[in-house]
């Protein structure tokens, strides 16, 4: 085999781990909602889900400028109450300090598994 068939061998491999690479990227973007800027503007956000059973969750939802708490089971949704602005302004500041320190891709030692002692 040539040496030319090798360059575009790697090559290829080079291009498929690079697509795969942004694949994970955008995927993660996704998962954690970063990858759509205008969240920021939209006038109804839903900020955190829990569920409570397999029928049953409560939603932490941005309305303007208000903060509600709401629950939703099958096919009912109702409004619990209404959450403190500061409150809620404080733990999502809190949210986004730890996502930035935690956002480091070149940090090698995330990458390993702490060992059971």
């Amino acid at each position: 085999m040539s040496w030319s068939f090798w360059v575009n061998y790697f090559l290829a491999l080079t291009i498929v781990a690079l697509m795969l690479g942004g694949l994970y990227i955008i995927v993660r973007g996704l998962a954690r909602g970063r990858v759509f800027a205008s969240a920021n503007r939209r006038m109804v956000t839903v900020l955190e889900s829990t569920m409570l059973s397999q029928h049953a969750s409560v939603h932490v939802v941005k309305v303007g400028q208000r903060y509600l708490l709401v629950g939703g089971s099958n096919g009912h949704v109702s409004m619990l109450t209404e959450l403190p602005g500061d409150d809620v302004e404080a733990w999502l500041a809190h949210e986004r300090e730890a996502l930035a320190a935690g956002r480091t891709l070149l940090s090698p030692a995330r990458w390993v598994r702490p060992r059971n002692q």
